[in-house]
């Protein structure tokens, strides 16, 4: 169910509400929706904004903040610190993966479209 985990509301109904009737389309799993609606096409901190306002598109993100424990301090860094860390962080998160091997004997490409495999 939209915006809710085993122990309640954890992102805005009125925002879950939106959402819901922006994705689910009976009979079709193509829908979309951003996940930063103030700026989609550009690279910021607005999603952990929209998680400190509870307006976190995937219920599983809304928790890192709004259920406590580890993760709320640093949403809170991001949503306060404009992009600098963010920006910083994430640079630092994606050579760190891009350093990681793939599987011994697992074939691996490097794709030109996210969404669709090279042949």
């Amino acid at each position: 169910m939209y915006g809710y985990d085993s122990e309640g509301k954890i992102i805005d109904p009125a925002f879950a509400e939106a959402r819901r009737r922006t994705c689910h389309v009976v009979g079709r799993d193509d829908a979309v929706a951003p996940f930063d609606e103030h700026s989609p096409l550009t690279f910021d901190n607005a999603y952990y904004k929209d998680l400190v306002a509870r307006h976190g598109f995937l219920t599983s993100d809304q928790a890192l903040y709004v259920c406590g424990g580890p993760f709320n301090n640093l949403v809170r860094i991001y949503n306060k610190d404009g992009r600098r860390r963010f920006a910083r962080d994430f640079v630092t998160a994606m050579v760190k993966m891009g350093n990681i091997p793939p599987l011994p004997g697992m074939p691996a490409e490097v794709r030109l479209n996210c969404k669709r495999i090279n042949y």
